[in-house]
């Protein structure tokens, strides 16, 4: 069988770890605000919509990445903080405070789509895309043609799977937002950060680099919801 197989190319990249919401995780704590990986489901599909220009319908999709980069670096960011007498009280106004923000240079974003997605959405795309921040611009996109082929075991690196399939940092992530933000199929999944073998009936391989991809197959997920 054939894919459409997108390279994406940028500069930076930082895809927030949404267990953190400024960077700061309890009282006194400098930790920097953590950039997963690789993109959650929610962001690839909100990729989609602003290259087309209007709703992607999940249905229809099947689709794979993974994400390459050169380094984690830091920068400094600034995040309005509510100021509020204590915990409980209305909220007075807002402080700024600077945090430590970890960035993905140089990323890569390859992008494997099985089903449902439209190669001339990224020839002249409806709206600017970015890998993350509205300052991580895509600067260059590439797409071809490929063969694949089914593969029930095989390695993956910088991909986001379902717990239980490969291991990594565990955060929650929809698989996609509807109309008001409303996420659907808010559920745990993996960071893949390392390299690592997987058995799933989900791999699909590359016949000619042999690179292999978990495929989200987004109507499957609907199914089991419904059902």
């Amino acid at each position: 069988m054939n894919a459409l197989l997108f390279r994406f190319y940028g500069v930076t990249a930082h895809f927030r770890d949404p267990r953190y919401n400024t960077g700061a995780v309890g009282k006194n704590n400098s930790l920097p605000i953590r950039s997963l990986r690789c993109p959650p489901p929610c962001t690839i599909h909100g990729l989609l919509c602003a290259a087309k220009g209007g709703w992607v319908d999940p249905e229809t999709l099947a689709l794979g990445w993974k994400m390459d980069f050169a380094a984690v670096n830091l920068d400094f960011q600034t995040c309005q903080l509510p100021q509020r007498a204590s915990e409980t009280a209305p909220q007075t106004g807002t402080a700024p405070s600077p945090r430590e923000r970890e960035f993905l240079s140089m990323p890569v974003l390859s992008l494997l789509a099985l089903e449902g997605v439209d190669a001339e959405w990224f020839v002249a795309p409806y709206n600017p895309l970015s890998l993350g921040r509205s300052e991580d611009l895509i600067t260059q996109a590439e797409v071809e043609e490929i063969p694949v082929r089914d593969c029930a075991q095989g390695p993956v690196q910088n991909q986001c799977v379902p717990i239980g399939v490969g291991f990594g940092t565990i955060y929650p992530s929809p698989l996609f937002f509807e109309d008001g933000r409303r996420p659907v199929l808010m559920a745990p999944k993996t960071d893949a950060a390392s390299h690592q073998q997987i058995r799933s009936p989900n791999l699909v391989q590359v016949e000619e680099t042999e690179d292999c991809f978990y495929i989200w197959n987004y109507s499957d997920a609907l199914s089991q919801k419904r059902s």
